[in-house]
């Protein structure tokens, strides 16, 4: 393949994962408070039974943890997650109300009774007017009053009407002008948010002359939408509505809902439809599939597709002794062996290799850790620990990139043994771990922070950090991870005084030693294990004053505690409210997919409030809660474009290493930095530019698909044609040469080469260990052309044998160049 070839294919790999439509969050709630933490524990183990009413029932949570059937002898719901159990209705039940949604029980049968015709008539009037998905008992009640004779012009005028009533809610101006009026309908309809001078000055006069009234404007309006499809090039405003109306109606009539928030039934029904594109509605549906619940997981034996497809989510790739092991065990008792593995520390190897230099330790640098990287990521049998431990680097960021950082790869190497040492513990715990390690307090300042005095204030460098990305974030959250809104903007959970006041916190904390020394303090006299062992504090330089921030006060002291302090600032950060979706929702977009449901951000984030056993912030319970949920095990969701999330690319290079028993001809894994994007990946572990990670975790990338539905694609930020032909580069040499320092690593495809001579079994098995058995029936024939393009002679062993390896390496090499693989699902 040529340069040129490459960056023509680069182009389109970057256009088609432009096109990766990812489940999204949105929406509102009511506020939670600091202190309601026990509180809202209580009220999981003790919330109200089911209430049944007349013709109605309530139950106490979300509806996706519920379960719905009929048959002749009634209705039947079950909490798959609650304690509301099983609860048995007679068949006249007209609704249920959930935490977030009601449904309505007789609208399918309503509306079997009239013509598809007249239903989406209705349907497109709440399109039209308000650019959302219609409510079930609104909809029952349109279709109520047209099914007795009511005409639609008047129902539209209706509309029209209530609308402008609750115009701040509708998205209509207090004062709205008949042009401001017709340029909102073309947007809605015709998807033009600004409409032609001349059909705008038509219709706007049309009006202003009571020629038409608003309500057949918008029936016209409407129809010509449909009239649109006939032409070649406008087909996609017919197509847009047409997948609206079909979110629409699988919303309100297949599923009868209705959001029991007021804001609710504003943004969410708005997002709903937002997701939706001219050639697509799978994501907008697959948000309401997350609404109502997937299957819950069964615990059935799992097949190999399943094991290979959790082992993508769970480590850093699936082999085929792994896919064995899950299979053969279940997923359950797979994580519990996992969560018993012992940890192998980084550290270690970095004391042992250096005594085979000259110099000892002073030898060391960053390629050392690296070759330990690659050896426990690849080899170790703690595959969910050194998986875990890569997204938790990726939130509590260090960097070589660092000049400082850098001096210390022993510390690094350290660095990354508590994140794996915690991942698998308790959060407050890996909070306290991570503020306190020497490294953290290079990189963040906060080592040889002194307190205020005449001439300086602390830094504030590491306060404002440990806030906004290891704990709370920039915006109260509710427990689904969607913003607190007042007025209708997310409410900010610090401020800068709170900045300054935890500042305080963080001062008088240096170096270990075996003396508090200033000499010490600022660095002289080091110890030889002062770049690992944490760093202790030094009153003396901690400050005494009035410490008050996130609604806490520490009062001024006569003489300093730092300890004390910090306990006091870290508790409040571990209670806050917002810890619990924050992280909550970055492991699931590190580990599964990029835009979870609200739903399944709230079941993850009520794992960490509460793991079962009245305790706050259990790593296992989290990590638990987001491989086992529904919507990460649901085979339901690989058929979806709306699930999974884009491989970044030391994932890929890891998948690679595994899938084909990558061996070490040294033994050591001699790998460097692949940061060049043009000739390697673009990414090295712990290499990230800066605070923020490789990539932000809401990051939009700009013209596309993904963000025209509202959605994030984090992983799209060091994606482009540059890191596109640099990965394809790259990996083309790689996969028949090896990689590493002298190509020191290398892939064994000795079970593929037998397999070569019969295509269909080569890819097949290339298909389960790197893509979970999803790839499509076009990429696998497009592949299969591409092998089968190389003959094996018959006149020759050393050209069969060279021939069965191209075809090995040209299968592996077309499927990890193929969107297909790149979005992990």
């Amino acid at each position: 393949m040529t340069s040129q070839s490459l960056r023509s294919y680069a182009k389109r790999i970057l256009t088609l994962m432009s096109l990766l439509a990812l489940v999204s969050c949105g929406g509102s709630g009511n506020s939670s408070n600091a202190g309601n933490t026990l509180i809202s524990d209580i009220q999981h183990f003790f919330s109200p039974a089911p209430s049944i009413s007349g013709n109605s029932a309530k139950f106490s949570g979300p509806r996706s943890n519920y379960t719905i059937s009929r048959n002749s002898d009634g209705i039947t719901v079950i909490d798959q997650s609650g304690n509301d159990g099983t609860t048995t209705l007679p068949p006249g039940t007209e609704s249920l109300t959930f935490q977030d949604v009601s449904v309505n029980l007789l609208i399918a049968n309503q509306a079997a009774r009239m013509s598809a015709i007249d239903i989406n008539s209705l349907v497109e009037l709440y399109i039209a007017y308000f650019n959302r998905v219609p409510d079930a008992n609104g909809l029952s009640y349109w279709m109520t009053q047209l099914a007795n004779g009511t005409k639609l012009s008047d129902i539209s005028q209706s509309f029209y009407l209530s609308a402008i009533n609750s115009g701040a809610q509708n998205g209509y101006p207090e004062k709205m002008s008949t042009a401001d009026f017709v340029s909102l309908i073309y947007n809605n309809v015709l998807n033009r948010p600004v409409p032609d001078k001349g059909g705008l000055d038509y219709w706007s006069n049309a009006l202003d002359t009571n020629a038409l009234s608003k309500g057949q404007f918008v029936i016209q309006m409407i129809a010509a939408a449909h009239g649109y499809a006939s032409n070649p090039a406008y087909t996609d405003v017919a197509s847009l509505l047409s997948n609206k109306v079909l979110v629409s109606t699988n919303f309100a009539i297949q599923q009868g809902l209705n959001y029991v928030s007021p804001e609710d039934a504003t943004n969410k029904a708005k997002a709903l439809l937002a997701a939706v594109t001219p050639a697509d509605n799978g994501v907008a549906n697959i948000l309401i599939l997350s609404l109502v619940g997937f299957s819950p997981v069964t615990t059935d034996a799992v097949t190999s597709t399943q094991a290979s497809r959790m082992l993508a989510q769970a480590t850093f790739g699936a082999n085929s002794a792994d896919i064995t092991t899950l299979a053969a065990s279940g997923y359950k008792p797979w994580l519990d062996a996992q969560f018993a593995k012992s940890q192998k520390l980084h550290r270690t190897y970095m004391d042992t290799i250096s005594t085979t230099f000259l110099n000892g330790l002073k030898d060391l640098n960053q390629n050392h850790f690296f070759e330990s990287f690659w050896q426990q990521a690849i080899n170790g049998d703690d595959q969910l620990r050194q998986r875990l431990a890569f997204a938790l680097s990726q939130i509590f960021v260090i960097s070589f990139q660092d000049s400082t950082v850098n001096n210390y790869p022993r510390g690094v190497a350290s660095y990354y043994d508590v994140l794996e040492t915690n991942a698998f513990g308790n959060y407050r715990n890996l909070l306290e771990a991570v503020t306190l390690h020497p490294m953290m307090g290079i990189y963040l300042t906060s080592l040889r922070n002194q307190k205020e005095s005449a001439t300086q204030v602390p830094d504030e460098n590491y306060a404002r950090e440990v806030m906004q990305l290891f704990s709370i974030g920039l915006y109260q959250l509710n427990q689904d991870g969607s913003y607190v809104l007042n007025n209708g903007k997310p409410v900010e959970t610090y401020s800068s005084a709170d900045i300054a006041g935890l500042a305080k916190v963080f001062t008088g904390w240096s170096w270990a030693g075996p003396d508090k020394s200033d000499t010490r303090f600022f660095g002289g006299n080091p110890d030889a294990n002062r770049d690992w062992t944490p760093m202790q504090s030094y009153p003396k330089y901690h400050s005494t004053s009035e410490k008050t921030f996130l609604g806490k006060t520490i009062p001024a002291q006569s003489s300093s505690n730092p300890e004390a302090d910090l306990k006091i600032a870290l508790d409040t950060l571990f209670n806050h409210p917002n810890v619990a979706p924050f992280i909550s929702k970055q492991l699931i977009q590190r580990l599964v997919t990029s835009n979870p449901s609200p739903q399944y951000v709230s079941r993850v984030a009520a794992a960490f409030i509460n793991n079962g056993q009245g305790v706050r912030g259990d790593m296992k319970a989290v990590v638990t809660a987001i491989l086992m949920d529904s919507e990460a095990r649901s085979d339901n969701t690989i058929q979806s474009a709306g699930s999974g999330k884009l491989r970044e690319p030391v994932i890929r290079l890891a998948n690679w290493m595994r899938a084909f028993n990558v061996q070490s001809t040294s033994g050591r894994f001699l790998m460097t930095s692949t940061d060049d994007p043009l000739t390697a990946l673009g990414q090295t572990q712990m290499r990230s530019p800066t605070v923020f990670n490789f990539y932000r975790p809401g990051y939009v990338p700009p013209n596309t698909s993904i963000a025209n539905a509202g959605l994030v694609s984090p992983e799209m930020q060091i994606t482009g044609e540059t890191s596109v032909v640099g990965y394809l580069n790259f990996m083309r040499d790689i996969i028949p040469n090896g990689t590493g320092s002298a190509r020191d690593i290398k892939a064994d495809y000795t079970n593929l080469i037998a397999l070569a001579a019969t295509p269909d079994k080569l890819i097949d098995q290339i298909n389960l260990l790197l893509m979970a058995n999803q790839m499509s029936t076009n990429l696998r024939s497009q592949i299969m052309s591409a092998v089968n393009s190389i003959s094996i002679p018959g006149n020759s062993a050393a050209n069969a044998d060279a021939a069965k390896k191209n075809r090995v390496y040209l299968s592996i090499f077309l499927t990890m160049a193929s969107p297909e693989y790149l979005v992990q699902k």
